[in-house]
C-alpha cells in the first residue's frame, strides 16, 4: 500500500523530494535516502523499529526525517505518513499569508478533509530540528484545539498529510493544493471570502459528511 501512496502523491514532489511511511508490527517502513517517490519500489523501503533501531536493507538509510515519521505513527489512527512539497501550498508558506491559510477555511471539502484548522510550524532545519519542531507544534495544537491535526503545514518547506488508509492522506494532500491555489487566486482577484465558524461547526457536525468521510479506503 505504501508504494500505492508514494506514486499518487509523487506529482507534489520533484527529484527526491519527499518521503513517507506506513506503519507495521514491527514498526514502520520508510521511503530509503535519495530515493524518488515517483519511482519507488520494495527496494527503496527501509524498516525501522519505533527507536530508530534499522531492521531491513542495510545497504541504505532511511530518510532522514525518520525522527517525525516515528512519532506521528505513534499516533492513534495513523497508519500512513506522507510528506510533500506542493507548488501552490509552497508559495502560501513562504509568504506572509501562511498563518490565514492555517487558521481559515474556503469551502466545505476543506474543512472536512483538512479539518477545521491546520497545524503551522515554524521553519526549521530538516533533520532533528524539524523533528522537535513538529513534536512541539503537535502538541500544542492538540492541546489547544482538542484533536489530531489532519493537515501540517510546515513554513518555507512543504506539508505532512497522515491517515488510517493511504486514500486520507493523498485526498488532504489534493484538498491542500487545491485550496492553496484558490487561495492565491482569490488574493489576486482583491479579497477573500472565509467561510465563518458557524458554517464550519456545521459542517463538521454533518451526519452526511461524517458518512461520506468513512467511505475512505
Amino acid at each position: 500500500m505504501v508504494l500505492e501512496l508514494s506514486k499518487k502523491v509523487s506529482k507534489y514532489c520533484v527529484g527526491m523530494e519527499g518521503n513517507i511511511s506506513e506503519k507495521t508490527e514491527s514498526g514502520l517502513l520508510i521511503k530509503a535516502s535519495g530515493a524518488k517517490l515517483s519511482e519507488l519500489s520494495h527496494n527503496d523501503l527501509v524498516e525501522f523499529d519505533m527507536n530508530g533501531i534499522q531492521l531491513s536493507n542495510f545497504s541504505k538509510k532511511g530518510s532522514m526525517e525518520l525522527g517525525f515519521h516515528i512519532f506521528l505513527l505513534g499516533f492513534d489512527n495513523v497508519n500512513y505518513v506522507s510528506h510533500t512539497h506542493p507548488t501552490n501550498a509552497l508559495k502560501i508558506l513562504c509568504s506572509d499569508f501562511s498563518d490565514s491559510y492555517s487558521r481559515n477555511r474556503l469551502f466545505p471539502d476543506q474543512v472536512v478533509f483538512n479539518g477545521k484548522k491546520s497545524c503551522l510550524i515554524p521553519y526549521a532545519k530538516p533533520g532533528d530540528d524539524l523533528t522537535n519542531a513538529i513534536k512541539k507544534g503537535v502538541l500544542e495544537f492538540i492541546e489547544a484545539e482538542g484533536f489530531f491535526p489532519k493537515l501540517i503545514l510546515l513554513k518555507n518547506h512543504g506539508i505532512i498529510t497522515c491517515g488510517k488508509t493511504i486514500d486520507e492522506c493523498i485526498i488532504s494532500t489534493e484538498i491542500c493544493e487545491k485550496s492553496a491555489e484558490i487561495f492565491i487566486d482569490c488574493l489576486n482577484l482583491g479579497s477573500i471570502n472565509f467561510l465563518s465558524n458557524l458554517e464550519i461547526n456545521d459542517l463538521e457536525n454533518d451526519k452526511n459528511e461524517k458518512y461520506r468521510q468513512g467511505l475512505i479506503k
